[in-house]
């Protein structure tokens, strides 16, 4: 059993490679430090914003290559040094014990832990660190970050499995990660909120877009306009001013402004946690004014 509540005393995390046949590059050593330390950057924005971190890498002489990663607290006069285990290693076992393993799962909260047991290993976690896990592990970020950092990991095949030790105790494995559970890490899916639809569509009321190319005809075909500095199209959804365009009551030339309510189709982004316009309509025309340019566009 590993109990994290033992690393409180602790300043440092230390990331522990398992390696074999020629040891590691320094390129790929180099790369997996940048991505844990992205990784620990955006669980930390989720959990405990407001803190930096310092790095320093020891090579063992063990055959396997090891960084311990220290935090730093930014304060407002100093820099105050904080336990990485009370910041990230709760969190970041809670984040990946669920998907490194095919043994079954027995999680037992109790008043003040959150245990997580999985075949012959047992991690006993602070209770407070159960909520930030399950927000952290849906947080677009972080999901970002695991796949970016065992993508790197997985690319060398001299590293056979890593691990998150504590310095004090470096060669007590807390939650090992072998290679074959790398490609699940490195593909893991972002998780989009029950409450946020994949679509939706949002309504931007009473704005002005100038046209550049009219359909006088009623049809699929999209106009093309000029919204915002953007060239969108779209097409007319507006039975009344097909019928007044019918009528010669609109006579278009360049640089004419439309007032209208446009409808944006969005889709969500999952990675960046927000939704983007794919296409647009206009629900109705409420204003036709006429541009400086006066050509005819019929």
């Amino acid at each position: 059993m590993v109990d994290i509540f033992e690393y409180e005393a602790d300043e440092e995390i230390l990331l522990h490679f398992d390696i074999g046949g020629d040891g590691l590059d320094t390129q790929t050593f180099g790369n997996a430090l940048i991505s844990f330390d992205a990784l620990y950057r955006a669980i930390n924005d989720v959990a405990n914003p407001g803190r930096e971190i310092e790095v320093e890498f020891i090579r063992s002489d063990q055959g396997s290559i090891r960084a311990i990663f220290r935090v730093v607290s930014k304060d407002v006069r100093s820099l105050i040094r904080a336990p990485i285990s009370l910041i990230l290693m709760p969190i970041l076992l809670g984040v990946l014990v669920n998907k490194v393993t095919s043994d079954s799962i027995n999680i037992i909260i109790k008043d003040d832990s959150y245990v997580v047991e999985h075949g012959s290993e047992k991690v006993v976690l602070p209770r407070s660190s159960a909520e930030l896990a399950k927000k952290a592990d849906g947080d677009p970020a972080v999901r970002r970050q695991v796949r970016s950092f065992f993508s790197v990991v997985e690319s060398n095949p001299t590293i056979s499995a890593i691990d998150f030790r504590s310095p004090s105790k470096p060669d007590s494995p807390v939650l090992p990660i072998e290679r074959k559970d790398f490609a699940t890490l490195r593909d893991l899916p972002d998780i989009v909120p029950l409450e946020a639809p994949r679509t939706r569509e949002e309504t931007y009321k009473r704005i002005p877009v100038v046209v550049i190319t009219a359909v006088l005809a009623r049809s699929t075909r999209k106009w093309q306009f000029l919204w915002q500095g953007h060239k969108i199209s779209a097409d007319i959804r507006d039975d009344i001013f097909f019928l007044k365009l019918a009528n010669h009551e609109y006579e278009f030339g360049q640089g004419d402004t439309l007032v209208v309510d446009l409808v944006a189709q969005q889709e969500l982004n999952t990675v960046a946690g927000a939704y983007e316009n794919k296409s647009y309509y206009i629900s109705r025309v409420h204003r036709h004014s006429k541009g400086s340019k006066q050509e005819s566009m019929l």
